[in-house]
């Protein structure tokens, strides 16, 4: 089950909230620049008021599309910048709540104006990935997501009660190229590493951390707490994550979608990794030493 601000936002935000350099910069400035009002009957409701919520965007729809999963997308502002494909990079100012009006999540609750989101590959629940499908920069809506496409029957524990729909308003602000995109590996590098003094032909250590997720499938393998070490010339790791680590510096943090032949091909891993299918990565650089 996914935590309510997803275990790959967290670490993504810690680093952008701590490192001046990340790579993940806005193309469209005029967009959010205008964005930071958006949200303000939601964001300045007094001790909890739900009134603001429920009436939010009451008069503002000015279409709306109702898709065969059930999820309802209502469209507050429409946008006339490009859409989205699986494996794309949108930027996001969001508030995730309830048709009772309470709010449950949003990037300002870890004061953040926006934050990523890679489209179709599980990083939230069912509901947004179908959305987005439908949407594109500069659009600012109301999705509507049935429980089944939301929490479930799960729910989340002391937040949300099991079988609950969520309403999902996002502004999309802008859409961020890859800074690799080749032989089958898509990256976004989101924050820069320390420079070391190690020699370039010395045989390095890399110690580091992951999440994946697919398309069907969310936290499919969670590589936490106990960093995971590559040694340049190894093949221990899969295709595509060895040419991202084989010249990786501490604290240096991607986004990466490995297509089948770089990630774990035909074979698949276990019961996590579907043969053939194409694997997300948050990636963390937690450590580079010399072992020559």
């Amino acid at each position: 089950m996914k935590n309510l601000v997803f275990l790959l936002f967290s670490f993504l935000l810690l680093a952008c909230s701590n490192n001046s350099s990340t790579k993940v910069k806005p193309t469209d400035k005029k967009i959010i620049k205008g964005s930071s009002n958006d949200f303000q009957s939601i964001d300045t409701s007094v001790n909890g008021s739900k009134k603001n919520f429920i009436n939010f965007d009451k008069g503002k729809v000015n279409a709306a599309k109702k898709l065969p999963s059930g999820v309802t997308i209502k469209w507050i502002e429409k946008g006339d910048g490009p859409g989205f494909k699986r494996g794309e990079m949108a930027l996001i100012d969001y508030r995730l709540g309830t048709p009772d009006g309470k709010i449950i999540d949003g990037n300002n609750r870890i004061n953040m104006p926006f934050i990523p989101f890679v489209t179709g590959f599980s990083m939230q629940t069912p509901g947004w990935d179908i959305a987005f499908e439908h949407l594109k920069v500069g659009d600012f809506v109301k999705i509507e997501i049935p429980a089944p496409l939301a929490y479930g029957t799960k729910g989340i524990k002391d937040v949300l009660a099991p079988n609950t729909p969520n309403w999902l308003y996002v502004k999309i602000l802008s859409k961020i190229k890859p800074s690799i995109d080749s032989g089958g590996i898509r990256a976004w590098k989101l924050a820069d590493g320390e420079p070391n003094s190690i020699d370039k032909n010395s045989q390095k250590e890399i110690a580091y951390e992951f999440v994946a997720s697919t398309p069907n499938k969310s936290n499919a393998i969670v590589a936490r707490k106990f960093p995971l070490r590559f040694v340049s010339g190894q093949k221990n790791v899969v295709p595509g994550l060895r040419k991202i680590l084989i010249n990786a510096l501490q604290g240096e943090r991607y986004y990466l979608i490995l297509e089948p032949e770089q990630a774990y091909g035909s074979k698949g891993f276990a019961n996590a990794i579907a043969p053939n299918e194409s694997v997300f990565f948050l990636l963390d650089i937690v450590g580079v030493r010399s072992i020559s």
